[in-house]
């Protein structure tokens, strides 16, 4: 019985450690119009795209744009989007006030 708790206590304490790890990466980028965007990469095993639309929600206070997004395909990865070719789940947005 011990070793049974013991064990317990040792994968919730793993689980936690994981879990509080994993965050979603912004970086500012310029869009192609001069515009001011960010690149919202959850690309880590622990993250959904549910954790991309949740940071770009308290980025922008829930009223931004997509403008690309890893879901999506491009004719040619170019310019702001061509960093989302390296990334598993990612999108740049724009703030509806920048």
């Amino acid at each position: 019985m011990q070793h049974k708790f013991r064990s317990s206590a040792l994968l919730l304490a793993a689980g936690v450690i994981l879990g509080g790890c994993a965050s979603t990466q912004t970086t500012p980028v310029p869009l192609g119009d001069g515009a001011k965007g960010t690149l919202i990469d959850c690309s880590d095993w622990r993250l959904g795209v549910s954790d991309c639309i949740e940071a770009a929600n308290e980025r922008c206070d829930g009223d931004y744009e997509v403008i690309a997004s890893t879901g999506e395909q491009w004719q040619a990865h170019t310019g702001v989007t061509g960093v989302l070719a390296d990334l598993d789940r990612a999108m740049i947005i724009r703030c509806a006030d920048e």
